[in-house]
C-alpha cells in the first residue's frame, strides 16, 4: 500500500520545487496503470481504449482549484464505483466550512506563484489526522476526466485531487474506491463515529426515527442513504421505475416539513452523485405537489426544477425504497439511540486502544460451539466507571464504544462484535472460563455481529469494574483493530494481558544417564550440541520407549539454556538437568496433543508455557506464533522445545543484566554489543 503520509511535508516540498522550477511527480502514486488497479492492468469497464494520464493545465484552459466557492453540486461521479466517496464528499461541502477546509486546504492551486504540482489533502485514519500529498496527473480518455469532475465547471479540480487522494489512502489504486460504504468516508474526513440504521424490516423502523434524524441534523450530524442490490446481483446500478438506483448510495442533504393537504409533510432531501437520476415520485420536481407549490415555499425549500441528481422525496417513501441509513456523528451525543435534549455536553474524555486478532493467539472468534474455549483468547480491555455523568438522574456513566477493523485493501472481510462484562473482583489478568459465574456479569453486546468497518453503540453503566472483549464472528480471522471508548469522565483502562515475570521452572529429577553422559561426551567430559544430539536419541528411546530426532537448532537452544558459563558445552550435571527438562516439556506438550499428532494450537501456548512458570506477554506471544507457528499455526515437540529454552534463556540474560544495572524490575539496560552478544547467543 501507499505511504500514507509525506516526509518531509507538503511545505517543504513545494517550496523546494517552486525554487528549483520544477513540477511534483509522486513516486508512490504514479500517472500509469499502476495507479488503476490493484494488478496494473486498465480497467476493463471503461469504455475506452486506454487511459490518459494529463496534468489540469493539458485538460482544460485556466485550471482552478476552486470555482466560485464550493457546492455539493461541485461534485459528479465519473466512470468508477466510488458513489459512496462521492456522496460523503458532498456532505462534507455542505457542512461547515472549517470541517472542509480541514481535509481540503485552500492554501493551494494553480497560481504560478504556488504551483508545483503538487497537492495536498488531510483524513482521519483510525483516530490519527495525516497529510496525503499527491502530484496532479490525473486519468483521462485523451480529452475529459473519466472520474470525479465537475460538469458544471469542468476546470474546477479540487473533487478530482481530493478523490486521486483518497484512492492513495484507501490501498494505492483507484480501484481501492470502487465499491465501499458511505459511513467509512465521512468517518476518514471527520474523525467521527459512524452509525448504521437498518431499514430493511420495515415493521421494527422507530416511529421517532424522522425525529431522531432532524434532532441529528442540528448536531451537524451527516447522513446518508442506500438502497441494497438483489440477492442475485454482485455489481452495478439497476434503475427502478420510480427513479431510485438499487446498489447506490445517496446524500441526505436537508430536512424540512411542510404543509400538505391533510397534514404536515416531512421530507428528505437527497442527491444523486451522479448529478443526474432522480426520484419520480411525490415532492419531485414534476409532482403535483411541487406543481401547486406555492413560489414562497419553493424558496424555502431551495427547490431547483431541473435534471441536476438532486430531489425532495416524503419520509414515509424513503423508508419503503431505502435499506440502510449511515450517519457520521461529530459528537457522540447525536448518536440515535439516546439523543440529548439538554445542553450538549462539549468535552468527552476518549481512550484509544490499537490492537489485532493473530490466527493462532488472540483470534478467538464469538464463542460458538464447538470453539467456546477460544473465545477467552481474544484482545480484553478493562475499564473501571467511578463517578456518574452529572446530569443522570439514574446515576449512571454514559459510555460509548466503537469498535473499528482496520481494513485491508478498503473490503470488510470479516463480520465483528463485542461484548462487556461486569467483574465483581477486579483483576489485571485476562478473563477466562475458570472464573465463577457469579463473580462475572455479561451486561450487553454491540449487537448482531456484522460486516462493517465501524460498530459503534451507546450504554449506561453503574459504577463498577468492566471488560471488553471485541471479537470477529467466526475464530481465526486476522485483522487489526482500533477500540474507541468516550466518557464524560476520565475513567481507568488497560489491555489485559499475563504477568510477563517469570516463575521458576520446575526442579529437575535425577535419572540414571551418567553410563550414556560417558559413551557420547569428548575427551574433556563434556557434550557439544552435535554430541548431544546423538545422546538425546538414545536416551530418549530407553526412557520413553520411542526415540527423539532432535535436530541441531534444538540441541543448540539446550546448550545455550543450560550452559551457565557461556562455553557452549554441557557437563554431567547441566546434561541431567537438560533431559529432566525435556522430561517436562514434553509432558506438557503430551497434555495438550489429544489428537496425538505431534502437533499443538499456538491458541494453547500461553497456557503451556504457564504450566512450565513462563508467564510471557501477547506481544511476546504474537512474535513466537508468527516464527514457529506456520501456515497451520501448529508447533511440533521440537519447536515448542525450543521456544521453551529460548525464553528461559532470555528471562535468565534479563534477569542478570537488571540486577546488574539496578532500575525497576521490568526494566534492563543493554549496550549495543552486550544485546547483539546475547541475541546471538540465544
Amino acid at each position: 500500500m501507499a505511504s500514507r503520509t509525506s516526509k518531509p511535508d507538503f511545505k517543504t516540498l513545494r517550496a523546494e520545487l517552486l525554487r528549483k522550477r520544477s513540477l511534483f511527480e509522486d513516486l508512490e502514486f504514479p500517472p500509469d496503470n499502476r495507479s488503476l488497479t490493484y494488478n496494473g492492468k486498465s480497467p476493463t469497464d471503461l469504455s475506452i481504449q486506454r487511459v490518459v494520464w494529463k496534468r489540469p493545465m493539458d485538460i482544460v484552459r485556466n485550471p482552478q482549484f476552486v470555482v466560485s466557492g464550493t457546492k455539493r453540486s461541485d461534485l459528479m461521479q465519473g466512470m468508477l464505483g466510488d458513489c459512496w466517496f462521492v456522496a460523503a464528499a458532498s456532505l462534507l461541502v455542505n457542512g461547515p466550512s472549517k470541517q472542509f477546509e480541514r481535509v481540503v486546504p485552500l492554501d493551494q492551486g494553480f497560481d504560478p506563484k504556488i504551483y508545483a504540482g503538487i497537492f495536498h489533502f488531510n483524513f482521519s485514519w483510525y483516530g490519527k489526522w495525516v497529510e496525503v500529498v499527491i502530484d496532479d496527473y490525473l486519468p483521462t480518455d485523451g480529452r475529459n476526466l473519466i472520474y470525479c469532475h465537475n460538469k458544471n465547471e469542468p476546470n474546477e479540480m479540487w473533487g478530482a485531487l481530493l478523490e486521486k487522494a483518497y484512492a492513495k489512502l484507501r490501498g494505492g489504486c483507484y480501484e481501492a474506491i470502487d465499491g465501499g460504504k458511505l459511513q467509512d468516508a465521512l468517518v476518514d474526513f471527520t474523525g467521527g463515529l459512524s452509525e448504521v440504521i437498518d431499514l430493511t424490516d420495515k415493521s421494527r423502523i422507530p416511529s421517532d426515527l424522522y425525529d431522531l434524524l432532524w434532532k441529528s441534523s442540528q448536531m451537524n450530524t451527516e447522513m446518508g442513504g442506500s438502497i441494497h442490490l438483489p440477492d442475485d446481483k454482485v455489481r452495478g446500478e439497476i434503475r427502478r421505475e420510480n427513479g431510485l438506483y438499487m446498489g447506490h448510495a445517496y446524500s441526505i442533504t436537508a430536512l424540512s416539513v411542510v404543509p400538505d393537504v391533510r397534514k404536515q409533510a416531512r421530507l428528505l432531501r437527497l442527491r444523486n452523485p451522479w448529478g443526474h437520476g432522480e426520484w419520480n415520485g411525490p415532492w419531485s420536481d414534476k409532482s403535483t405537489q411541487v406543481r401547486t407549490m406555492s413560489t414562497e415555499m419553493k424558496k424555502q425549500l431551495n427547490l431547483v426544477i431541473e435534471e441536476e441528481g438532486e430531489f425532495w422525496i416524503e419520509f414515509e417513501d424513503f423508508v419503503a425504497n431505502f435499506n440502510e441509513i449511515q450517519l457520521c456523528h461529530l459528537q457522540p451525543d447525536a448518536l440515535h439511540q439516546e439523543l440529548a435534549n439538554n445542553k450538549l455536553k462539549q468535552n468527552w474524555s476518549v481512550t484509544v486502544v490499537h490492537d489485532a486478532w493473530i490466527r493462532g493467539l488472540t483470534a478467538g472468534g464469538c464463542g460458538n460451539p464447538p470453539y467456546q474455549s477460544l473465545y477467552w483468547k481474544n484482545p480484553q480491555i478493562r475499564f473501571e466507571v467511578k463517578d456518574p455523568d452529572e446530569n443522570n438522574k439514574r446515576g449512571k456513566c454514559t459510555v460509548i464504544i466503537s469498535l473499528t477493523e482496520k481494513e485491508s485493501g478498503n473490503k470488510s472481510q470479516i463480520a465483528i462484535g463485542f461484548d462487556i462484562y461486569q467483574i465483581k473482583n477486579p483483576q489485571h489478568r485476562p478473563l477466562d472460563q475458570t472464573i465463577p459465574k457469579d463473580l462475572l456479569v455479561r451486561r450487553d453486546t454491540s449487537g448482531t455481529y456484522i460486516f462493517y468497518r465501524e460498530v459503534c453503540k451507546r450504554f449506561e453503566f453503574a459504577h463498577g469494574q468492566y471488560v471488553i472483549i471485541p471479537s470477529t464472528f467466526n475464530p481465526q480471522e486476522e485483522a487489526e483493530f482500533m477500540l474507541r471508548i468516550y466518557t464524560e469522565k476520565e475513567i481507568d483502562s488497560e489491555v489485559l494481558d499475563e504477568e510477563n515475570k517469570p516463575a521458576p521452572l520446575p526442579s529437575p529429577r535425577e535419572d540414571f544417564l551418567s553410563e550414556l553422559f560417558k559413551q557420547h561426551a569428548g575427551s574433556d567430559g563434556k557434550m557439544d550440541a552435535n554430541e548431544l544430539k546423538e545422546f538425546l536419541t538414545e536416551a530418549t528411546a530407553k526412557e520413553f520407549k520411542e526415540p527423539i530426532i532432535f535436530n541441531h537448532e534444538a540441541c543448540r537452544s539446550l546448550v545455550t539454556m543450560l550452559d551457565k558459563e557461556g562455553t557452549g558445552f554441557l557437563n554431567k550435571d547441566e546434561l541431567k538437568n537438560a533431559f529432566a527438562k525435556i522430561s517436562t516439556f514434553r509432558m506438557v506438550f503430551l497434555q495438550f496433543d489429544t489428537n496425538h499428532d505431534n502437533a499443538i494450537d499456538t491458541m494453547e501456548l500461553q497456557t503451556m508455557l504457564g504450566r512450565l512458570g513462563l508467564q510471557v506477554s501477547r506481544m511476546v506471544l504474537s512474535s513466537v506464533v508468527r516464527r514457529y507457528g506456520g501456515r497451520e499455526r501448529t508447533l511440533g515437540l521440537q519447536d515448542f522445545i525450543i521456544v521453551v529454552c529460548k525464553l528461559t534463556s532470555l528471562f535468565h540474560i534479563f534477569q542478570e543484566q537488571q540486577k546488574k544495572t539496578g532500575g525497576p524490575d521490568d526494566v534492563a539496560q543493554f549496550t549495543r554489543n552486550e544485546f547483539l552478544q546475547f541475541t546471538m547467543f540465544c
